[in-house]
């Protein structure tokens, strides 16, 4: 196994292009392989499941798991080639997160897509894939890190805790900058507090129902941030690409842990329900224009009961896990609707220990098993909350910090930035500066000081960023630039203050 000095690992297919951004060596492994070797899990064989007298199995496990265009270019247990929405029922002790990781290692290796999983600040499940993860967090939103046991360490930092940690201004830039990704990755993603150009995305959706709005959490009566992913489902659906540049199928999975909350069957609507009732039903609308965008969606939860009927009668595959205790369901009445044609009569999981599961559809279903992966990383359960700027210190008095309002970047003949661009939201609370096409990389300048918070890349194939781009003198900071290997100039210049600045904060709901 190849890592990094921190112990996270670089000199995979996916570490090359993410940390160093260079081309790997081709006899590299990917990082699904490296997950698959760190945790001893057995390689997913989908023939495995070819169906035969006397098993419990067909091929409708694998079809939850291999995504392809065409049912003739993959293995013979797949008939339903494409995306597809999956309910994931997991009552308590039977191992929903370790069952969700090993899905998702299976999608990142046989699919070669981008998987996402979603971030609460309640809980860091997520943390035994750390060194595989890229963390996309909102722009303009403080972080604040604590273990939930007793350690005697400094408190949790994103940089530290895994492999790669990204910040993203609104859902559309977002969904743009995870196509942009390595395929094949691992990838944790914080709801917006602010819902940065989520009423945009869902706006897009064909739907008879009133259109939500979404209230910013530092103001009266906040929208739940669990709303986010109604955006993010429906920004991927619409705007992302379906074909990537190499030509192949763009295929995504969205893994959604308590999706009974994002989904409730007792679901409120209008404004003073947050239009939890109206999103759920754009959701089901655009089911069939997901699958068509290459998006797959798991959603986890301890009952499907808990989860709303109108999104969930389009899903495609129901999964219930063994917790060795709760037996699977034998009746129609007991079954989701959508499987309620379903020939099942039979208790395969109340006797079965954790690590077995069952797979439907309509017509048919598979038994199959999950490795427990626990977390061998040493690395105790930690919280990432966010807090919110709820204003912003922009005056001019001699206080400290910057005086943002006299920026200055560099400019061409017509007045155009030609290394870095201004970037404002959320009323001031972002303020960046951004590199130029088709460079990359953001330094936050709505502190007290200059802050690069993703890694700097030249726009021009001549030029780099110095490895510390941030020069302070007594009356400015300067962001440096090398336009080529013997020069340095000024790409932009923000005069200081004296002392600091301060803000007020809200932290966010999960």
């Amino acid at each position: 196994m190849s890592q990094g000095k921190d112990g996270f690992t670089e000199m995979t297919q996916q570490g090359a292009q993410i940390i160093h951004g260079t081309d790997p060596d081709r006899q590299w492994s990917e990082d699904a392989e490296e997950i698959r070797r760190r945790f001893d899990i057995p390689a997913f064989d989908p023939e495995a499941f070819y169906p035969r007298e006397g098993a419990a199995l067909s091929g409708v496990y694998p079809d939850f798991l291999v995504h392809i265009e065409n049912s003739a270019d993959g293995p013979s247990t797949v008939n339903s080639p494409g995306a597809s929405l999956t309910m994931v029922e997991a009552p308590k002790g039977s191992g929903k997160s370790t069952a969700a990781d090993q899905f998702a290692t299976y999608q990142m290796e046989h699919n070669d897509e981008r998987v996402v999983r979603n971030g609460r600040q309640k809980s860091s499940d997520w943390r035994r894939m750390a060194d595989w993860t890229t963390l996309w967090l909102p722009s303009g939103v403080d972080v604040d890190g604590r273990w939930m046991e007793a350690v005697d360490r400094d408190d949790p930092d994103p940089d530290e805790l895994c492999r790669d940690v990204r910040y993203y201004s609104d859902v559309l830039e977002l969904v743009e900058r995870l196509q942009n990704h390595p395929k094949g990755t691992y990838n944790v993603v914080f709801p917006d507090p602010y819902f940065r150009k989520c009423e945009d995305a869902l706006s897009t959706a064909d739907t008879t129902v009133e259109h939500p709005t979404f209230i910013p959490k530092n103001e009266p009566n906040p929208t739940p941030a669990s709303h986010w992913w109604f955006g993010f489902l429906a920004a991927r659906t619409f705007d992302g690409l379906r074909v990537d540049s190499d030509g192949d199928r763009n295929w995504m999975t969205a893994h959604i842990d308590e999706f009974g909350m994002l989904a409730p069957e007792s679901a409120p609507g209008g404004e003073s329900g947050h239009w939890t009732h109206q999103c759920i039903k754009i959701m089901a609308d655009i089911a069939k224009e997901m699958r068509s965008a290459g998006l797959s969606l798991v959603g986890y939860g301890h009952h499907e009961e808990d989860v709303h009927n109108h999104w969930l009668k389009e899903f495609d595959f129901w999964v219930e896990l063994s917790n060795h205790d709760r037996g699977n369901r034998t009746t129609k009445a007991e079954a989701p609707k959508p499987f309620r044609d379903l020939e099942q009569d039979q208790d395969l999981l109340s006797k079965r220990p954790k690590g077995f599961g069952l797979c439907y559809t309509g017509s048919r279903f598979s038994e199959f098993q999950f490795s427990d992966l626990g977390y061998p990383h040493d690395t105790p359960e930690f919280q990432l909350r966010l807090g919110i700027p709820e204003a912003v210190d922009v005056s001019t008095s001699d206080d400290g910090g910057m005086i943002v309002e006299d920026l200055q970047v560099a400019t061409d003949d017509d007045d155009q930035p030609t290394i870095l661009n201004e970037y404002r939201a959320a009323g001031g609370a972002v303020h960046e500066l951004r590199v130029l096409a088709p460079g990359d990389g953001i330094i936050d300048i709505s502190g007290d000081e200059p802050e690069v918070l993703e890694a700097l890349s030249s726009p021009y194939a001549d030029g780099t960023f110095p490895e510390n781009p941030i020069t302070t003198t007594q009356n400015h900071y300067d962001i440096m630039f090398n336009p080529d290997g013997s020069t340095e100039i000024v790409a932009a210049r923000i005069p200081r203050r004296t002392g600091p600045g301060a803000t007020t904060e809200v932290v966010a709901d999960d």
